[in-house]
């Protein structure tokens, strides 16, 4: 078959065997699970933690052993092409069924990679998850026959039943009824600073505060939508965010709530350097001081390789950009966060931490 017949094949064999768990119970693993026993706890490892990319990895694998049974995933992983078949087909049934997923899973944890062994698994975070991948991979090829598609249904019914788990999980929803807005300001700063999803949440909400800030103007913001696992070098973004007004880049701004050090400033000169944009204003939004304790910064600036970045605190422009904003367009900001976090792939953690933020006490 051609490399679109192959990706096709990928994304159906993922959707016939989604299908296929639905009608399935558990009581129906009861041999599988009296033989090997182990796998229950290997697949929790695997399946039920926050961390995509291992479930993603054997997911790629067990769809490479379905279109090429000769396939050896834990001698030459990338004997499937699998950046292509998770890419162009998995994460399209994946998705479509509204199993938490990110665009490049296994590649995040296996990127060239050809064996999956203990060597690649020490050190993973979380490493539990990644020996699941290699130990349960192991019991799959060296299983046969009826043994081994048993075992993959078993995947595909633990991987469902755990996004049904997820979908259970209720967001609380907030108002504005009986709080000021500097009051929903303070708790949007704690939730950004101690909850961030590995930057999602910091670079979500300022994008959209300063969208809103600049809803009725010619400027136009940036960036709030992209992913914050890219990298700005490799995908062509001159900052987390930046505002442009007709087609002109006016400021940009690198959002975190990590620490900051030299080597992060040379990022973001090498990235400014290849686009074109080294003269324009960057601003660090982030934790201050716990952020920029190795700058030296002198009046929340820093001069470095003759450019001058500036810093602001997170929680201060929250509360600066919360007062500039009318009650209903923090109504409308809230409405949207709220459903940013409801999202499937969304962490339990971070769900669970709004809720302990946000509820409202009678």
């Amino acid at each position: 078959m051609n490399v679109s017949e192959r990706n096709e094949d990928a994304k159906y064999y993922v959707n016939a065997k989604l299908l296929r768990a639905e009608t399935l119970q558990e009581s129906e693993f009861h041999d599988l699970l009296t033989g090997t026993p182990e796998v229950r706890n290997l697949l929790t490892n695997l399946i039920e933690i926050h961390a995509k990319g291992f479930r993603g990895v054997v997911l790629t694998a067990l769809v490479g052993i379905h279109i090429n049974p000769e396939y050896d995933p834990l001698n030459d992983f990338y004997g499937c092409n699998p950046r292509a078949i998770f890419e162009e087909g998995i994460w399209y049934a994946l998705t479509e069924k509204g199993i938490p997923c990110g665009k490049s899973d296994p590649l995040n944890v296996a990127k060239n990679i050809s064996q999956l062994n203990e060597a690649w698994a020490k050190g993973k975070r979380p490493e539990a998850a990644a020996l699941a991948a290699v130990h349960f991979l192991r019991i799959v090829m060296e299983s046969k026959g009826k043994q081994q598609a048993t075992l993959i249904d078993y995947f595909f019914f633990r991987l469902l039943r755990y996004t049904q788990q997820l979908n259970q999980q209720v967001v609380v929803t907030t108002s504005m009824d009986r709080e000021s807005t500097r009051q929903i300001a303070g708790k949007l700063a704690t939730f950004c600073v101690e909850y961030p999803e590995a930057g999602n949440v910091p670079q979500f909400v300022i994008a959209k505060l300063l969208a809103l800030l600049y809803a009725d103007s010619t400027i136009t913001v940036h960036g709030g939508d992209e992913s914050v696992f890219g990298t700005n070098t490799t995908s062509k973004k001159p900052a987390d965010i930046w505002t442009s007004q007709s087609g002109e880049i006016l400021n940009l701004y690198e959002v975190t709530v990590k620490k900051i050090n030299l080597k992060r400033l040379d990022d973001c000169i090498d990235a400014l350097q290849g686009l074109g944009s080294l003269g324009k204003p960057v601003t660090f939004i982030c934790r201050i001081p716990e952020d920029t304790t190795e700058l030296a910064l002198d009046g929340n600036t820093r001069q470095y390789k003759g450019k001058t970045f500036d810093f602001i605190d997170i929680r201060e422009f929250i509360f600066v950009i919360s007062t500039l904003l009318t009650p209903a367009q923090m109504l409308d900001f809230l409405e949207e966060l709220q459903a940013f976090v409801t999202d499937i792939n969304i962490s339990t953690k971070t769900k669970q931490g709004w809720n302990s933020i946000f509820q409202q006490k009678d």
